[in-house]
């Protein structure tokens, strides 16, 4: 992936031309793309080190990266947003874990690994939770996990397992089993939890990995698409049908979906969360473990919605919206979840039906789902 061509509107002219070269340089060296946000921070992480440095203006500091390039490995991390939070969001690590234990019944071997890419400092121990808490380990299981990230920093601190204690936000039972008071922070105990392996490296590089050879059961791969060029899903979804096993999971963060480049990629869900799997393994015929209602309570009112003019799966909303009202919740759900999965097995956003489950959810007193921003 090259740089794109999103600059800082700030810059002069003279300012713009070093700081695309700065921006091509940075593509070159790291795989990134920078859209307006990110390019923001790379000019301000530029700034900030060529203010540190004492040198005279951007094109001094370009001199400099040239000059000397271990500096890149000072800039980038000012350049890479640090965000995040254990076990966010709950609810997809929650679906992780329950599909895993599914999956684990019928696997030919009792080895599981998994990979994050673009891990943070946060994912790869919140896997290692997830998994040591499954009870993985203690059943004899071999446990891999692989952590990925284009900021060292990142990294170093996931293997460091040093964190303040406002970023350890979870139960207190959970934190005092998982963490140690040490030096005005919390420490974790990482010798109770599977291994793992940290790396520095651009999940669009996948010649680079460590791992080259691995084939994931689960992959953990959450918005590497949201600031990228247009070319990027495509791409990483092949990168990541290589990486993935033949029954393997694939988590996309909230919203983001990946185009199915082979055919070889399934969308599940379950209670508001989905996740893609590999293989053409049929998909149960009652998602939501319900009873199904019997199909003549349907029937009318998808009749009326097409004499009317209205489509077939919007009728079926409108027939959700009336079982919801009449106090009837979980037909309400199979209805409007059966118009979500036709959707998304027909590469389509099924943008009437998600809406629809949030309504649903707050009818109910849950917490807002993961549908997609509408």
């Amino acid at each position: 992936m090259t740089a794109a061509t999103a600059l800082p509107a700030t810059l002069d002219p003279a300012g713009l031309a070093v700081f695309s070269a700065l921006a091509a340089e940075a593509g070159r060296c790291f795989g990134a793309a920078f859209t307006p946000r990110g390019s923001d921070r790379l000019l301000a992480a530029a700034l900030a080190r060529q203010e540190k440095l004492g040198l005279a203006g951007l094109a001094a500091y370009g001199e400099s990266l040239r000059a000397d390039p271990g500096e890149w490995s000072r800039l980038w991390p000012l350049a890479l947003p640090d965000g995040g939070a254990f076990f966010q969001p709950a609810p997809q690590f929650e679906a992780a874990g329950a599909v895993l234990r599914e999956w684990a019944v019928g696997a030919p071997e009792r080895t599981l690994r998994v990979l994050a890419l673009g891990c943070g400092a946060f994912e790869t121990i919140s896997l290692a939770i997830l998994l040591e808490e499954a009870g993985f380990r203690h059943k004899n299981w071999r446990v891999e996990i692989c952590g990925l990230d284009l900021n060292p920093e990142a990294a170093a601190r996931a293997e460091a397992g040093f964190f303040r204690p406002r970023e350890v936000s979870m139960t207190p039972a959970r934190r005092q089993k998982w963490f140690v008071p040490r030096a005005g922070g919390l420490v974790f105990k990482a010798a109770l939890a599977p291994p793992v392996t940290l790396a520095e490296g651009n999940a669009y590089a996948p010649e680079t990995w460590p791992w080259p050879a691995a084939s994931f059961d689960l992959i953990f791969c959450r918005g590497l698409t949201f600031e990228a060029p247009p070319e990027a899903p495509g791409r990483l979804a092949e990168i990541l049908l290589a990486a993935l096993a033949p029954d393997g999971f694939l988590f996309t963060a909230p919203g983001e979906f990946l185009p199915d480049v082979s055919g070889d990629l399934r969308l599940e869900e379950r209670a508001g969360v989905t996740w893609y799997r590999r293989g053409f393994r049929r998909v149960k015929a009652n998602l939501f473990h319900q009873p199904r209602r019997a199909k003549k309570e349907a029937e009318p009112a998808r009749e009326a919605g097409a004499a009317e003019g209205v489509l077939p799966a919007e009728g079926a909303i409108l027939e959700a919206e009336r079982l919801l009202a009449a106090g009837r919740p979980d037909e309400a759900r199979e209805l409007a979840g059966g118009v979500m999965l036709d959707f998304m097995l027909r590469g389509r956003q099924p943008w009437a039906a998600w809406a629809f489950m949030s309504r649903w959810e707050a009818a109910l007193g849950r917490r807002p789902g993961l549908s997609p921003t509408l």
